[in-house]
Protein backbone atom coordinates (compact mmCIF):
# COMPACT_ATOMS: atom_id res chain seq x y z
CA UNK A 1 0.00 0.00 0.00
CA UNK A 2 2.56 2.00 1.03
CA UNK A 3 4.30 1.14 -2.07
CA UNK A 4 1.24 1.92 -4.20
CA UNK A 5 0.83 5.32 -2.31
CA UNK A 6 4.47 5.88 -3.15
CA UNK A 7 3.78 5.00 -6.68
CA UNK A 8 1.10 7.11 -7.10
CA UNK A 9 2.55 10.04 -5.72
CA UNK A 10 5.65 9.31 -7.93
CA UNK A 11 2.99 9.30 -11.01
CA UNK A 12 1.28 12.54 -9.98
CA UNK A 13 4.60 14.20 -10.03
CA UNK A 14 5.55 12.85 -13.26
CA UNK A 15 2.13 13.53 -15.19
CA UNK A 16 2.46 16.82 -15.31
CA UNK A 17 6.08 17.44 -16.49
CA UNK A 18 4.75 15.03 -19.24
CA UNK A 19 1.82 16.65 -20.45
CA UNK A 20 4.07 19.70 -20.37
CA UNK A 21 6.96 18.37 -22.43
CA UNK A 22 4.03 16.74 -24.54
CA UNK A 23 2.11 19.95 -25.38
CA UNK A 24 5.43 22.05 -25.88
CA UNK A 25 6.32 19.20 -28.23
CA UNK A 26 2.86 19.47 -29.82
CA UNK A 27 3.28 23.05 -30.61
CA UNK A 28 6.36 22.49 -31.71
CA UNK A 29 5.18 20.07 -34.38
CA UNK A 30 2.55 22.23 -34.94
CA UNK A 31 4.93 25.29 -36.34
CA UNK A 32 6.90 23.35 -38.06
CA UNK A 33 3.68 22.21 -39.65
CA UNK A 34 2.77 25.37 -40.57
CA UNK A 35 6.07 26.27 -41.68
CA UNK A 36 6.29 23.56 -43.83
CA UNK A 37 2.81 24.60 -45.30
CA UNK A 38 3.58 28.06 -45.54
CA UNK A 39 7.28 26.85 -47.55
CA UNK A 40 4.74 24.68 -49.31
CA UNK A 41 3.10 27.22 -50.72
CA UNK A 42 5.73 29.30 -51.54
CA UNK A 43 7.30 26.62 -53.07
CA UNK A 44 3.99 25.98 -55.24
CA UNK A 45 3.75 29.74 -55.89
CA UNK A 46 7.17 29.44 -57.18
CA UNK A 47 7.01 26.89 -59.01
CA UNK A 48 4.00 27.92 -60.79
CA UNK A 49 5.89 31.17 -61.83
CA UNK A 50 8.86 29.01 -63.16
CA UNK A 51 6.21 26.96 -65.19
CA UNK A 52 5.25 30.41 -66.64
CA UNK A 53 8.89 30.97 -67.35
CA UNK A 54 9.19 28.04 -68.88
CA UNK A 55 6.53 28.05 -71.00
CA UNK A 56 7.73 31.76 -71.87
CA UNK A 57 11.30 30.31 -72.46
CA UNK A 58 9.86 27.67 -74.81
CA UNK A 59 7.83 30.09 -76.50
CA UNK A 60 10.97 32.47 -77.18
CA UNK A 61 12.29 29.24 -78.28
CA UNK A 62 10.09 28.69 -80.79
CA UNK A 63 10.60 31.91 -82.20
CA UNK A 64 13.89 31.48 -82.44
CA UNK A 65 13.57 28.78 -84.22
CA UNK A 66 11.45 30.61 -86.45
CA UNK A 67 13.58 33.30 -86.98
CA UNK A 68 16.82 30.83 -87.65
CA UNK A 69 14.80 29.16 -90.31
CA UNK A 70 14.49 32.47 -91.74
CA UNK A 71 17.74 33.60 -91.14
CA UNK A 72 19.14 30.39 -92.55
CA UNK A 73 17.33 31.20 -95.26
CA UNK A 74 18.20 34.68 -95.88
CA UNK A 75 22.11 33.59 -95.10
CA UNK A 76 21.53 31.51 -97.77
CA UNK A 77 19.77 34.02 -100.45
CA UNK A 78 22.63 35.96 -99.05
CA UNK A 79 25.50 33.69 -99.68
CA UNK A 80 24.50 33.03 -103.43
CA UNK A 81 24.28 36.92 -103.25
CA UNK A 82 27.73 37.03 -102.21
CA UNK A 83 28.59 34.82 -104.56
CA UNK A 84 27.41 36.51 -107.75
CA UNK A 85 28.80 39.82 -105.94
CA UNK A 86 31.96 38.28 -105.31
CA UNK A 87 32.06 37.27 -109.29
CA UNK A 88 31.09 41.27 -110.15
CA UNK A 89 33.65 42.15 -108.02
CA UNK A 90 36.10 40.01 -109.90
CA UNK A 91 34.88 41.83 -112.79
CA UNK A 92 35.29 45.52 -111.61
CA UNK A 93 38.35 44.69 -110.38
CA UNK A 94 39.75 43.51 -113.67
CA UNK A 95 37.83 46.97 -115.13
CA UNK A 96 39.90 48.86 -112.70
CA UNK A 97 43.01 47.30 -113.32
CA UNK A 98 42.10 48.12 -117.12
CA UNK A 99 41.32 51.81 -115.76
CA UNK A 100 44.69 51.59 -114.14
CA UNK A 101 46.81 51.19 -116.87
CA UNK A 102 44.41 53.77 -119.02
CA UNK A 103 45.01 56.34 -116.13
CA UNK A 104 48.91 55.49 -116.60
CA UNK A 105 48.74 56.45 -120.05
CA UNK A 106 46.81 59.33 -119.54
CA UNK A 107 49.24 60.29 -116.33
CA UNK A 108 52.10 60.12 -118.64
CA UNK A 109 50.02 61.81 -121.83
CA UNK A 110 49.68 64.27 -119.05
CA UNK A 111 52.74 64.54 -117.84
CA UNK A 112 53.89 65.31 -121.52
CA UNK A 113 51.06 67.88 -121.87
CA UNK A 114 52.28 69.86 -118.70
CA UNK A 115 55.72 69.81 -119.83
CA UNK A 116 54.49 71.26 -123.10
CA UNK A 117 52.36 73.91 -121.24
CA UNK A 118 55.54 75.10 -119.21
CA UNK A 119 57.12 75.44 -122.35
CA UNK A 120 54.58 77.41 -123.81
CA UNK A 121 53.42 79.34 -120.35
CA UNK A 122 57.89 80.28 -120.59
CA UNK A 123 57.01 81.36 -123.78
CA UNK A 124 54.22 83.05 -123.31
CA UNK A 125 55.88 84.86 -120.73
CA UNK A 126 58.60 86.31 -122.37
CA UNK A 127 56.27 87.27 -125.03
CA UNK A 128 54.29 89.38 -122.27
CA UNK A 129 57.45 90.97 -121.38
CA UNK A 130 58.10 91.85 -124.85
CA UNK A 131 54.40 93.08 -125.11
CA UNK A 132 54.66 95.10 -122.21
CA UNK A 133 57.61 96.46 -123.52
CA UNK A 134 55.83 97.40 -126.55
CA UNK A 135 53.04 98.99 -124.95
CA UNK A 136 55.55 100.86 -123.08
CA UNK A 137 57.30 101.85 -126.30
CA UNK A 138 53.69 102.59 -127.54
CA UNK A 139 52.88 104.91 -124.90
CA UNK A 140 56.11 106.70 -125.07
CA UNK A 141 55.56 107.38 -128.76
CA UNK A 142 51.58 108.37 -128.01
CA UNK A 143 53.50 110.72 -124.68
CA UNK A 144 55.71 112.02 -127.45
CA UNK A 145 53.11 112.33 -130.35
CA UNK A 146 51.21 114.45 -127.74
CA UNK A 147 53.67 116.79 -126.39
CA UNK A 148 54.30 116.73 -130.55
CA UNK A 149 51.12 117.43 -130.90
CA UNK A 150 50.94 120.12 -128.30
CA UNK A 151 53.73 121.61 -129.24
CA UNK A 152 52.05 121.90 -133.30
CA UNK A 153 48.72 123.70 -131.64
CA UNK A 154 51.25 126.25 -129.44
CA UNK A 155 53.23 126.59 -132.82
CA UNK A 156 49.77 127.02 -134.51
CA UNK A 157 48.17 129.57 -131.72
CA UNK A 158 51.62 131.49 -132.60
CA UNK A 159 51.44 132.07 -136.11
CA UNK A 160 47.83 132.62 -135.97
CA UNK A 161 48.87 135.25 -133.54
CA UNK A 162 50.96 136.43 -135.98
CA UNK A 163 49.11 136.15 -138.78
CA UNK A 164 46.66 138.96 -136.97
CA UNK A 165 49.22 141.06 -136.08
CA UNK A 166 50.36 140.62 -139.65
CA UNK A 167 47.23 141.35 -140.63
CA UNK A 168 46.74 144.10 -138.26
CA UNK A 169 50.04 145.87 -139.44
CA UNK A 170 48.85 145.37 -142.91
CA UNK A 171 45.59 147.35 -142.08
CA UNK A 172 47.87 149.86 -140.45
CA UNK A 173 49.94 150.06 -143.31
CA UNK A 174 47.19 150.28 -145.82
CA UNK A 175 45.68 152.74 -143.39
CA UNK A 176 48.95 154.90 -143.48
CA UNK A 177 49.34 154.47 -147.22
CA UNK A 178 45.56 155.95 -147.73
CA UNK A 179 46.51 158.42 -145.19
CA UNK A 180 49.94 159.11 -147.30
CA UNK A 181 47.96 159.45 -150.24
CA UNK A 182 45.25 161.60 -149.27
CA UNK A 183 48.01 164.06 -147.75
CA UNK A 184 49.38 163.53 -150.98
CA UNK A 185 46.69 164.87 -152.70
CA UNK A 186 45.80 167.56 -150.38
CA UNK A 187 49.47 168.55 -150.95
CA UNK A 188 49.04 168.48 -154.52
CA UNK A 189 46.24 170.88 -154.44
CA UNK A 190 48.38 173.28 -151.90
CA UNK A 191 51.25 173.22 -154.71
CA UNK A 192 48.88 173.99 -157.52
CA UNK A 193 46.83 176.86 -155.12
CA UNK A 194 50.59 177.86 -154.41
CA UNK A 195 52.23 177.80 -157.89
CA UNK A 196 48.55 179.77 -158.77
CA UNK A 197 49.87 182.48 -156.07
CA UNK A 198 52.81 182.92 -157.53
CA UNK A 199 52.03 185.13 -160.02
CA UNK A 200 51.06 187.33 -158.16
CA UNK A 201 52.87 189.74 -156.10
CA UNK A 202 55.53 189.47 -153.36
CA UNK A 203 53.27 190.20 -150.73
CA UNK A 204 50.76 187.84 -151.89
CA UNK A 205 53.37 185.18 -151.64
CA UNK A 206 54.34 186.25 -148.40
CA UNK A 207 50.58 185.66 -147.12
CA UNK A 208 50.94 182.03 -149.06
CA UNK A 209 53.93 181.29 -146.89
CA UNK A 210 52.56 182.11 -143.54
CA UNK A 211 48.77 179.90 -144.95
CA UNK A 212 51.61 177.33 -144.99
CA UNK A 213 52.66 178.02 -141.81
CA UNK A 214 48.67 178.31 -140.77
CA UNK A 215 48.07 174.70 -141.65
CA UNK A 216 51.36 173.10 -140.08
CA UNK A 217 49.88 174.74 -136.72
CA UNK A 218 46.93 173.58 -137.27
CA UNK A 219 47.81 170.33 -137.35
CA UNK A 220 50.05 170.70 -134.24
CA UNK A 221 47.78 172.05 -132.61
CA UNK A 222 44.94 168.77 -132.94
CA UNK A 223 47.88 166.53 -131.92
CA UNK A 224 48.30 168.77 -128.85
CA UNK A 225 44.96 168.87 -127.76
CA UNK A 226 44.53 165.08 -128.38
CA UNK A 227 47.54 164.90 -126.39
CA UNK A 228 46.08 167.34 -123.69
CA UNK A 229 42.85 165.13 -123.59
CA UNK A 230 44.88 161.87 -123.13
CA UNK A 231 46.72 163.44 -120.39
CA UNK A 232 43.90 164.84 -118.69
CA UNK A 233 42.17 161.26 -118.08
CA UNK A 234 45.46 159.76 -117.79
CA UNK A 235 45.62 162.49 -115.01
CA UNK A 236 42.17 161.94 -113.61
CA UNK A 237 42.40 158.00 -113.67
CA UNK A 238 45.49 158.01 -112.04
CA UNK A 239 43.45 160.09 -109.03
CA UNK A 240 40.55 157.07 -109.11
CA UNK A 241 43.28 154.28 -108.72
CA UNK A 242 45.62 155.94 -106.57
CA UNK A 243 47.16 153.22 -103.82
CA UNK A 244 45.42 150.44 -105.80
CA UNK A 245 48.04 147.74 -106.81
CA UNK A 246 46.11 145.61 -108.92
CA UNK A 247 45.11 148.95 -111.44
CA UNK A 248 47.93 150.46 -112.75
CA UNK A 249 49.14 153.06 -115.67
CA UNK A 250 52.23 151.78 -117.87
CA UNK A 251 53.08 154.07 -120.47
CA UNK A 252 50.37 155.43 -122.66
CA UNK A 253 48.07 152.70 -121.11
CA UNK A 254 46.02 151.52 -117.99
CA UNK A 255 46.12 147.92 -117.04
CA UNK A 256 43.80 146.22 -115.11
CA UNK A 257 43.60 143.14 -113.53
CA UNK A 258 41.26 140.33 -114.59
CA UNK A 259 40.56 139.36 -110.54
CA UNK A 260 39.36 143.18 -110.46
CA UNK A 261 36.82 142.64 -112.90
CA UNK A 262 36.07 139.29 -113.58
CA UNK A 263 35.75 136.03 -111.40
CA UNK A 264 38.36 132.92 -112.57
CA UNK A 265 37.50 131.66 -116.06
CA UNK A 266 34.57 133.97 -116.09
CA UNK A 267 33.58 136.51 -119.21
CA UNK A 268 30.63 138.52 -117.01
CA UNK A 269 31.93 141.50 -115.71
CA UNK A 270 31.23 141.50 -111.78
CA UNK A 271 29.72 143.95 -109.12
CA UNK A 272 33.51 145.01 -108.48
CA UNK A 273 34.29 145.53 -112.26
CA UNK A 274 30.96 147.27 -113.18
CA UNK A 275 32.24 149.82 -110.63
CA UNK A 276 35.59 150.21 -111.95
CA UNK A 277 34.39 150.83 -115.36
CA UNK A 278 31.55 153.00 -114.18
CA UNK A 279 33.67 155.55 -113.20
CA UNK A 280 36.05 154.80 -115.89
CA UNK A 281 33.09 155.89 -117.98
CA UNK A 282 32.37 158.60 -116.00
CA UNK A 283 35.47 160.14 -116.31
CA UNK A 284 35.79 159.80 -119.79
CA UNK A 285 32.61 161.54 -120.59
CA UNK A 286 33.46 164.60 -118.67
CA UNK A 287 36.78 165.01 -120.29
CA UNK A 288 35.31 164.75 -123.49
CA UNK A 289 32.90 167.63 -123.42
CA UNK A 290 35.78 169.69 -123.22
CA UNK A 291 37.64 168.15 -126.54
CA UNK A 292 36.87 169.75 -129.94
CA UNK A 293 34.54 167.67 -132.05
CA UNK A 294 36.93 167.57 -134.70
CA UNK A 295 39.04 165.31 -132.85
CA UNK A 296 38.52 161.32 -134.12
CA UNK A 297 39.57 159.55 -131.00
CA UNK A 298 39.50 155.93 -129.88
CA UNK A 299 39.17 153.73 -126.69
CA UNK A 300 41.10 150.03 -127.55
CA UNK A 301 40.09 147.57 -125.18
CA UNK A 302 42.42 145.00 -125.07
CA UNK A 303 42.15 141.11 -123.62
CA UNK A 304 44.79 139.36 -121.97
CA UNK A 305 45.12 135.58 -120.46
CA UNK A 306 47.87 134.01 -118.79
CA UNK A 307 49.20 130.81 -120.16
CA UNK A 308 46.99 127.98 -118.59
CA UNK A 309 45.08 126.28 -120.48
CA UNK A 310 41.49 126.65 -120.72
CA UNK A 311 39.53 123.88 -118.20
CA UNK A 312 37.35 121.26 -118.93
CA UNK A 313 33.66 122.17 -118.96
CA UNK A 314 33.95 125.76 -120.02
CA UNK A 315 32.52 127.89 -122.26
CA UNK A 316 35.49 128.57 -124.09
CA UNK A 317 38.03 126.69 -126.86
CA UNK A 318 40.71 128.49 -125.45
CA UNK A 319 42.39 131.29 -124.08
CA UNK A 320 42.02 133.92 -127.41
CA UNK A 321 38.28 133.19 -127.27
CA UNK A 322 38.27 134.21 -123.36
CA UNK A 323 40.42 137.23 -123.54
CA UNK A 324 38.69 138.61 -126.70
CA UNK A 325 35.06 137.45 -124.87
CA UNK A 326 36.41 139.81 -121.64
CA UNK A 327 37.28 142.88 -123.72
CA UNK A 328 34.04 142.55 -125.20
CA UNK A 329 32.05 142.75 -122.17
CA UNK A 330 33.73 145.72 -120.95
CA UNK A 331 32.89 147.23 -124.26
CA UNK A 332 29.47 146.56 -124.08
CA UNK A 333 29.16 147.72 -120.20
CA UNK A 334 30.88 151.13 -121.02
CA UNK A 335 28.70 151.17 -124.25
CA UNK A 336 25.43 151.14 -121.71
CA UNK A 337 26.98 153.72 -119.14
CA UNK A 338 26.82 156.05 -122.20
CA UNK A 339 30.27 155.99 -124.24
CA UNK A 340 29.56 156.07 -127.72
CA UNK A 341 30.19 153.05 -129.86
CA UNK A 342 32.39 154.49 -132.51
CA UNK A 343 34.85 155.54 -129.57
CA UNK A 344 35.47 152.10 -128.94
CA UNK A 345 37.06 148.91 -130.11
CA UNK A 346 38.08 145.63 -128.97
CA UNK A 347 40.28 142.42 -129.56
CA UNK A 348 41.78 139.86 -127.53
CA UNK A 349 45.53 138.48 -127.73
CA UNK A 350 45.05 135.04 -125.40
CA UNK A 351 48.72 134.73 -124.09
CA UNK A 352 50.96 135.86 -126.45
CA UNK A 353 51.54 139.56 -124.98
CA UNK A 354 52.72 138.66 -121.70
CA UNK A 355 54.19 140.76 -119.52
CA UNK A 356 56.00 138.86 -117.24
CA UNK A 357 57.52 135.70 -119.36
CA UNK A 358 58.48 133.48 -116.10
CA UNK A 359 56.20 130.75 -115.43
CA UNK A 360 55.44 131.62 -111.74
CA UNK A 361 51.81 132.46 -110.31
CA UNK A 362 52.69 135.81 -109.61
CA UNK A 363 53.43 136.24 -113.00
CA UNK A 364 50.66 134.64 -114.65
CA UNK A 365 48.38 136.90 -112.45
CA UNK A 366 50.11 140.16 -113.96
CA UNK A 367 49.38 138.27 -117.00
CA UNK A 368 45.86 138.44 -117.06
CA UNK A 369 44.72 141.78 -117.74
CA UNK A 370 42.28 144.20 -119.33
CA UNK A 371 44.70 147.27 -120.83
CA UNK A 372 43.19 150.23 -122.54
CA UNK A 373 44.53 153.05 -124.76
CA UNK A 374 43.27 155.84 -125.95
CA UNK A 375 44.25 156.40 -130.16
CA UNK A 376 43.79 159.00 -133.06
CA UNK A 377 41.24 156.78 -134.90
CA UNK A 378 42.62 156.78 -138.71
CA UNK A 379 39.82 156.42 -141.19
CA UNK A 380 40.43 155.51 -144.78
CA UNK A 381 39.10 157.86 -147.41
Amino acid sequence: MIQNRIRKKQIDYTWPGFVDALSSLLMVIIFVLMIFVISQFFISQKMSGQDEALLKLKNNLNELSNLLSLERETTTELTEQLSVLETKIGVIKNEINKEKEISKQYQEELRGTKNIIALNENEINKLKIALDEKIRDINQLRNNISDLDNQVSQKNLEILNKEKILKANKEEVNQLIATTLNLKKKLTQLQTLLSAYKAKDKKENVKTLNLGKDVNSALARRVEELEKFKSDFFGRVRELIKGREEIRVVGDRFVFQSEVLFSLGSDELGVEGQLEMQKLATTLMEIEKSLPTDIDWILQIEGHTDNLPVKKGQTFKDNWELSTKRALSVLRFLIKQGIKPNRLSASGYGSFQPIDKENTKIARMKNRRIEMKITQNIKLK
